[in-house]
């Protein structure tokens, strides 16, 4: 009930109080679980962040990373369809602008990174500059097509695999570690 406060609200916006409300409990039964509204995010995002890795790891076991059959999207594109699916905790994950929120979307991103990392056909391990682009992409993208009602999303994922097949593909085949 508050990841949904926090999801259409976002972090600035929410209150214990709000948290109580919506909970229908009172303010200092909240207070004697969290410390504030931050804690609860926290506590949030950790637990929709753990979930969102476990589920994303089948789907990294089964991608072809550079010779997909005919027809089906680059693996970065089946994890970004995957992301967009993810819509509420991408935007819990992007509510706050402070410190502690850029640590947990960078410390997300790098162990996006770290299992894109362990994929056996996906050398972008020995390129710390294009993992970095890579995860960065994927959830900017993601995030901007999940909470912008104006981008068209199938046309977006047309792009993102054109892009993946012409820049990424040839950079890492040209590096010989295809």
């Amino acid at each position: 009930m508050s990841a949904r406060l926090f999801v259409e609200r976002g972090y600035e916006a929410v209150t214990m109080g709000d948290i109580a409300s919506a909970l229908g409990i009172s303010r200092p039964t909240v207070y004697s679980y969290f410390a504030s509204t931050e804690a609860v995010l926290e506590a949030l995002l950790a637990e929709r962040l753990r979930a969102l890795l476990e589920r994303l790891e089948p789907l990294l076991g089964s991608l072809d990373p550079l010779s997909p059959p005919a027809g089906c999207p680059s693996p970065l594109v089946a994890i970004f369809r995957f992301l967009l699916g993810e819509r509420d905790t991408l935007a819990l994950l992007h509510s706050g602008g402070g410190p502690s929120f850029r640590a947990r979307r960078h410390a997300f991103l790098n162990e996006l990174g770290a299992r894109l990392q362990l994929h056996p056909g996906l050398h972008i391990r020995r390129y710390p500059a294009l993992l970095l682009i890579v995860t960065t992409l994927l959830d900017g993208l993601a995030f901007r097509a999940t909470t912008d009602p104006s981008v068209d999303t199938e046309q977006l994922v047309e792009s993102l695999d054109t892009f993946v097949r012409s820049g990424v593909r040839p950079w890492l085949e040209g590096s010989g570690d295809t």
